[in-house]
């Protein structure tokens, strides 16, 4: 390209190889070349100023080419040009705070509870995940079974054992009422806790 190239922000930001957006805080720093009228940039001059300035030990090499243009520097509430749209869209150069980054972040929520919610109703369809209040109606029905059992099983031991004195025997009576009540609750978790399912 000839001396003098006219660019637009995102052609010189492929150019310079960074955002568009970030051409528009290099302009701000003066460092790179706006075209008279503010619209476009110079191609050859800008990619110079900006290596030129790319150590901070060039500092000044910027200030210098900005006091020396007849366009005045932007100011922090300068009005953008077409070309420096994307410094809007770009949510990642969105300083912290501003309503942008907050919009950015709800977005990112929203896809995070949509994409959670989805994988929900997907596991319930297959049957890999049960509704929390069944299971709780469930395991209270269980417990109270359990319960049940653990009183009735002292009224059936106490004339039992009275009624020997054989300790294995004794042992015997105690075992069989023991796996009889855990067979009840077992055969109450069961009707839950099938094998690869959990619970919302």
């Amino acid at each position: 390209m000839s001396a003098g190239t006219l660019v637009s922000g995102k052609e010189l930001a492929a150019h310079i190889g960074c955002r568009p957006s970030y051409i528009v805080q290099l302009k701000r720093e003066g460092r790179v070349v706006p075209a008279d009228g503010g619209k476009g940039y110079l191609l050859e001059a800008s990619v110079a100023l900006f290596r030129d300035t790319r150590s901070p030990a060039h500092a000044g090499v910027a200030q210098r080419h900005a006091s020396g243009r007849s366009a005045a520097p932007a100011a922090a509430g300068e009005e953008l040009g077409e070309d420096d749209d994307d410094a809007i869209i770009d949510s990642s150069a969105a300083p912290e705070g501003s309503s942008q980054a907050r919009r950015s972040r709800a977005l990112a929520d929203k896809a995070e509870v949509d994409a959670k919610a989805a994988q929900r109703d997907l596991d319930i369809s297959l049957g890999l995940l049960l509704d929390r209040r069944d299971v709780e109606a469930v395991l209270g029905q269980a417990a109270g079974a359990l319960r049940a059992e653990l009183e009735r099983m002292a009224d059936t031991l106490a004339p039992q054992l009275a009624a020997t004195v054989d300790e294995v025997r004794c042992r015997e009576l105690v075992w069989n009422e023991v796996s009889h009540s855990l067979e009840e609750l077992s055969r109450a978790f069961r009707e839950v806790a099938r094998p690869g399912e959990v619970t919302a």
